[in-house]
């Protein structure tokens, strides 16, 4: 499965900004872009993108000095950074030195750019809370089971919605539900399926076939048996889950 990243475009020049926002968006990337310094500051201070497309020449604050802020904060440490300039290469080794992954010189065609981000980002492999990589999903799954309770635990919390919720805040506080939805298995898939594949090794159901289970009469059926019989409350439960996979599994 392919991983969707979010790259981080830093540019004065509007019309490098569109043309890269073009050429990436296109591979199925999340373009973010940034014509300054400061503003690609701001926007990193809330989030940590998969890869930094970064200009030297810019007014406010040059790339290289941006890139330094960037490599100071653990976050960011191992973010592939790319730098983009059309000043010549006389500033290579002073990017290398900073932690600049890779050094491209404008102009540049469209497919060489793409296999630049593609090779930085297949060799980095899963983007975890924090900045971190993982090599394996097995490693992601050692390292979420960590942030998870047991599996009983979790079934019995994501019941309740007040429980429900205060887990979800936690592993988002934490980075873990941007991780998973957007760096470690993108695609139509229901959280709790995430969560429950990745911590504990539950088959990947699609949204669109959960939601022909729930619809099936025979799901209804015996919903509505099982909570007469537990005297429930049919809404608000979160038992149409559990008793899916019983009967689906």
């Amino acid at each position: 499965m392919e991983e969707v990243a979010r790259l981080l475009v830093v540019d004065d020049d509007p019309g490098i900004r569109y043309l890269l926002e073009v050429l990436l968006s296109g591979s199925g990337h999340e373009v973010v872009l940034a014509e300054s310094a400061r503003e690609a500051l701001a926007r990193l201070k809330e989030e940590t993108p998969d890869l930094i497309i970064l200009d030297i020449m810019m007014p406010d604050m040059d790339g290289l000095t941006l890139l330094g802020r960037i490599r100071a904060v653990r976050r960011l440490a191992r973010v592939p950074v790319i730098l983009f300039t059309g000043g010549g290469r006389e500033l290579e080794g002073a990017g290398k030195a900073l932690g600049a992954d890779l050094f491209l010189e404008k102009p540049i065609s469209g497919r060489r750019l793409k296999q630049a981000v593609e090779g930085l980002l297949a060799r980095e492999g899963y983007l975890l809370p924090g900045g971190e990589r993982a090599a394996s999903l097995e490693e992601v799954r050692a390292r979420l089971r960590q942030a998870m309770p047991e599996e009983g635990r979790f079934q019995a919390l994501w019941r309740k919605t007040a429980s429900r919720k205060a887990l979800l805040q936690n592993l988002m506080a934490k980075g873990w539900t941007e991780a998973l939805v957007r760096r470690v298995l993108p695609g139509d898939y229901d959280l709790y399926d995430l969560l429950g594949h990745l911590a504990y090794g539950w088959p990947l159901v699609p949204i669109a076939e959960r939601a022909a289970r729930v619809q099936d009469p025979r799901l209804a059926g015996a919903l509505k048996a099982y909570l007469e019989a537990k005297r429930l409350p049919l809404e608000g439960n979160g038992l149409v889950e559990e008793l899916a996979s019983l009967l689906y599994a």
